[in-house]
């Protein structure tokens, strides 16, 4: 009896269990989505990654050797123009090499102007003196030889005595020939080649100065365009290495705006010259802007910045496509940001057909 009571309970339950089920209306509740969905709006379009990038791309500002920064004279968000000073290194060591060259530069510019002004009033009037003692000695000595000569012939002087005065008088033209040489030589002024080389050692005194001051300029880092200060990685006070990698700061220009598509090689048949474009700023709103295509460059690089998905194809290779943004007022766009990319694929041409098959199932191209 106790048996088929439990039989009887347990068919009961289970038909209460099965009427409950089957009567049963609830509905899962339903949880709303956190963004809308990221939709081609092209019928026939390509979907790529795509980077905010200025139109200048992105300079990487570099120290030209690693030193210690003295100064910083700009801020992020700060716009430069060429020229201007972005930050300066320690000038020091170039300073001290600065003024040596400036004092061999006025050295050597001292000793062309003293072989310039040669001779000095001061040296001529000595040896015109004494060229005039000399000829005086000469006439002297040309006397008495003269005298003891005639002397000589008459047996009132010896051979010895006119022998003595005739070297005389010779020692004493030597020395006037001398005497006038030395005058000459004041009298014409600085030799050729003494200017030439005094000159030759100004210029690369004046090198000297030239290359110390560029080098000390080069210590003051210059924007080399008119663009915005977009990343600063330095203080004042701080070592900044000379590391491109690790660039002190990166500067771009937000006045116009790019972005750069990564279209996959798969879909490259679809991709189209001129093609439009459009961008959809990721985030709560669907945000989206119109896109020029400026270019499409043609190498095909290894896939680098990827979107995230689960299905994406990282094995692959890209074409980047360049747009410029036509309307970047207003929009959250920023420099290195990823937006989702849709070109229109409408006037890709179909693809052609395949060959037609041989005899023997190969391909007539291949026969």
């Amino acid at each position: 009896m106790i048996r088929w009571a439990t039989i009887i309970l347990a068919a009961a339950g289970l038909a209460l269990a099965i009427y409950t089920v089957s009567t049963a209306q609830h509905e899962p509740p339903r949880v709303p989505l956190e963004a809308e969905p990221s939709v081609n709006p092209f019928q026939s379009g390509i979907a790529a990654t795509g980077i905010v990038e200025p139109a200048t791309r992105d300079v990487r500002i570099a120290a030209p050797e690693g030193a210690l920064a003295m100064r910083v004279f700009v801020e992020v968000g700060d716009r430069v123009n060429a020229g201007d000073p972005l930050f300066e290194l320690d000038p020091r060591p170039f300073t001290a090499q600065l003024a040596q060259a400036r004092a061999a530069r006025d050295s050597a510019a001292a000793a062309l102007r003293r072989i310039e002004a040669e001779p000095r009033p001061e040296d001529i009037p000595p040896v015109e003196a004494q060229v005039r003692a000399l000829q005086a000695e000469v006439a002297d000595w040309t006397e008495q030889w003269e005298r003891l000569s005639e002397a000589q012939r008459q047996t009132a002087a010896t051979d010895y005595e006119v022998r003595r005065r005739w070297l005389a008088l010779e020692g004493a033209r030597a020395r006037l020939e001398e005497a006038s040489a030395r005058l000459a030589l004041l009298r014409a002024g600085a030799w050729g080649p003494d200017v030439e080389v005094a000159r030759a050692r100004l210029a690369e005194a004046e090198a000297g100065v030239a290359a110390t001051q560029a080098l000390l300029d080069r210590r003051t880092v210059r924007a080399p365009l008119g663009a915005h200060v977009l990343k600063r990685n330095i203080d004042a006070g701080e070592f900044v290495p000379a590391d491109a990698a690790t660039a002190a700061m990166i500067l771009g220009d937000l006045s116009r705006l790019h972005i750069r598509a990564r279209v996959d090689e798969e879909d490259l048949p679809l991709l189209v010259r001129g093609a439009r474009g459009v961008a959809r700023i990721r985030g709560q709103r669907a945000i989206t802007a119109p896109l020029t295509m400026i270019r499409i460059e043609p190498l095909a690089l290894p896939k680098t910045d990827l979107s995230g998905s689960t299905t994406e194809r990282v094995d692959t290779r890209v074409v980047e496509v360049l747009f410029s943004v036509d309307a970047p007022e207003g929009l959250p766009l920023y420099p290195g940001q990823l937006v989702d990319v849709y070109i229109d694929a409408s006037g890709a041409r179909p693809p052609a057909a395949p060959p037609a098959a041989g005899p023997q199932g190969q391909p007539a191209a291949y026969r």
